[in-house]
């Protein structure tokens, strides 16, 4: 198996410098500027390597050389894409120098420009869209502003992370649940992002559910870390009911299977949940007005394929993130297929399941056809009930 896997790494390497040094050597017909392409070629493939051992190893950059040399993995992803585009072109126009050196040119052009603009789009504020989902059985209208995959490291500065929480809090929202991949880094990183998680606040609370980054820097030393935040309440496999109204259930990330602790167990969350609904009625005394079955239920569960793990009706609505909206085209693709689907809501299986393009970033400074974001839930109840 692993014989297999680095054949197949090589196999992609080796395509990958042939696609992009086929694109930069058609730009001109002058011997000295192919040589020149070619050194180019091989001296930014080192580097991209050199930033991805970088990133294995863990090791701490500041903020601005991290994500300076991150920009190597979205030139690599964008260049390696035009340059599939090229090859295209060099076989259609096979013996016409003059139209394979023109559509090389306009490639690499329109590949600086898709750069740049994933490099603004990076830099931009999240988006703040507002989407309103009916469940069955809700008492009353309420907003859940979803925060996913903020990624607090060297990758973000810290007054973007400050502006983030500003508009966070700008909302109002009733309740506020951070979904996973939120605390991306080491302790000693995170020590100057602690205190703007704290800021946070809504009504009803702000809820913090695990994500797979979280399980890479150790899920134990994140929850201890969320655990000095007064504002914020873990979900681990629990559950709270939120103002009477809905049952709030957080499960453990998927990864954990893999990390071998914490694994996602919805029975848990639930069971969880219950117990505190029957200890609410009995210390209002008083029926909270439906039984525990019939309440709304909110997951929250940072990747969306926890769907598939899940029985039917189990809960009504799901929160997840963890897909980024692909971040970067052509990874959409892959990301759509690895997923139920890239970003939104959709009915599957009866159960409803909204996933968040993420308030940040991973890996590299840029997005390409998608967009950052922190989404604004109003919670409804059906309108058939409404006028029942």
């Amino acid at each position: 198996m692993m014989k297999f896997i680095l054949i197949v790494l090589c196999f992609f390497v080796a395509f990958h410098l042939v696609a992009y040094y086929a694109l930069f050597r058609h730009i001109t017909q002058n011997p000295k500027g192919r040589i020149l392409s070619a050194f180019g070629v091989l001296f930014h493939f080192c580097v991209t390597l050199g930033f991805a051992n970088l990133l294995f190893l863990r090791v701490d950059l500041p903020h601005f050389l991290y994500a300076f040399l991150s920009l190597t993995s979205l030139n690599a992803v964008l260049f390696f894409t035009f340059g599939i585009i090229n090859i295209v072109f060099l076989i259609a126009f096979c013996g016409d120098v003059k139209k394979r050196t023109f559509s090389a040119q306009m490639l690499c052009l329109a590949c600086v420009a898709c750069i740049i603009a994933s490099i603004f789009n990076a830099a931009r504020l999240p988006s703040v869209p507002r989407t309103d989902i009916y469940l069955p059985n809700l008492r009353a209208e309420s907003s859940i502003l979803v925060i996913s995959d903020l990624h607090l490291s060297n990758l973000i500065s810290l007054e973007k992370a400050q502006k983030i929480i500003d508009l966070a809090n700008a909302q109002n929202a009733d309740t506020i649940v951070l979904v996973g991949d939120i605390i991306d880094s080491k302790p000693h990183i995170m020590e100057k992002f602690l205190p703007e998680l704290g800021r946070l606040r809504a009504k009803n609370g702000v809820y913090f559910a695990l994500g797979n980054h979280e399980f890479i820097f150790g899920a134990q030393e994140a929850l201890s870390q969320i655990a000095t935040l007064e504002n914020i309440t873990p979900l681990v496999n629990e559950g709270v009911i939120i103002d009477e109204n809905y049952a709030l259930l957080g499960v453990s990330d998927l990864s954990a299977k893999r990390f071998g602790e914490l694994e996602p167990n919805l029975d848990l969350a639930l069971d969880s949940a219950k117990d505190k609904f029957s200890a609410e009625s009995r210390a209002d005394s008083a029926d909270l007005g439906t039984n525990f079955d019939n309440l709304p239920k909110v997951l929250l569960s940072h990747q969306p394929n926890i769907i598939k793990h899940i029985e039917a009706k189990k809960v009504d609505l799901i929160l997840s993130g963890h897909t980024h909206g692909g971040q970067i085209f052509p990874f959409s693709i892959g990301a759509y297929f690895a997923n139920p689907f890239l970003y939104g809501l959709k009915n599957i299986a009866n159960t409803q399941l909204f996933i968040s393009q993420g308030a940040h970033l991973a890996v590299t400074y840029g997005r390409f056809l998608s967009r950052a974001e922190i989404n604004l839930i109003t919670l409804k109840r059906k309108e058939n009930e409404k006028n029942n």
